[in-house]
């Protein structure tokens, strides 16, 4: 039962974008400090310092987490894509073939700002986090909502 909730405590994290790349965790020793990872764009292994890859990295999303952080349905956010409305985001592939044909979409942190950009400029913000409510979800940030008087909630924000 300790070794469960010790194990549940640590933070899991598979795929990781650093310095603008995505990348996989094949191995992590956090004894020895290394994590080795596979980088999609450069289509190699790679070795790098754990302490380093966990303060720097940024966390990669699939078209599902971000259709459901930003309210809208996948298939909205890959025509979005696919329409060359948004720039095309990096690409996950079986590590073993990496020319085959099956694909997913691996968006940053920075591609779910720009989406949420987009979807304000096309004027479809109805149900649409605020900015701030966003970078909020995106960090795990805690969003405190205070009801006003007209039964709407309204985010409430700790000052920093």
């Amino acid at each position: 039962m300790a070794r469960k909730n010790r194990q549940g405590l640590r933070k899991k994290f598979v795929y990781f974008f650093l310095n603008g790349k995505l990348h996989k965790v094949l191995k992590l020793s956090r004894a020895k400090d290394e994590l080795i990872a596979w980088c999609y764009l450069d289509k190699k292994r790679m070795m790098y310092s754990y302490s380093q890859v966990d303060k720097n990295m940024e966390k990669a999303y699939t078209v599902i987490e971000v259709s459901k952080i930003l309210g809208r349905h996948r298939v909205t956010i890959e025509e979005y894509i696919l329409q060359g409305k948004i720039k095309q985001p990096q690409k996950m592939y079986p590590i073993s073939n990496p020319d085959s044909k099956w694909s997913k979409y691996m968006l940053s942190e920075s591609d779910i700002l720009d989406i949420h950009e987009f979807i304000i400029d096309a004027g479809h913000i109805r149900d649409l986090p605020s900015k701030s409510e966003l970078r909020a979800l995106l960090k795990h940030n805690l969003i405190l909502y205070t009801k006003t008087e007209d039964g709407k909630f309204v985010p409430v924000w700790k000052a920093e």
